[in-house]
């Protein structure tokens, strides 16, 4: 929905919650690289991996099972978003 801005405290708050997922500090990460804070979005990322070692854009995603066009749409910029500061595709 491009309001990452807004996003960032709500991504903040679920990791103080389940701090052991990663897939909240990876959608974090995305949210930084969009409002240009690249150093906090590579700090985020490499966090997350350290919790998920051996993700790629390929294995993080939920599956697409009954996922509406606009789901798959914004994964899939998450996606290029994530890989453009350091995931590894596959």
């Amino acid at each position: 929905m491009g309001r990452n801005e807004e996003a960032l405290p709500w991504l903040e708050r679920s990791i103080a919650i389940t701090p052991a997922s990663g897939r909240p500090l990876m959608l974090l990460a995305a949210a930084y690289q969009d409002t240009g804070r690249t150093d906090q979005a590579k700090a985020a990322l490499a966090r997350a991996l350290e919790i998920r070692p051996g993700s790629t854009a390929n294995n993080i995603a939920l599956p697409p099972k009954n996922a509406s066009a606009a789901f798959l749409a914004a994964r899939d910029k998450i996606k290029e978003t994530l890989i453009a500061i350091g995931l590894p595709e596959r």
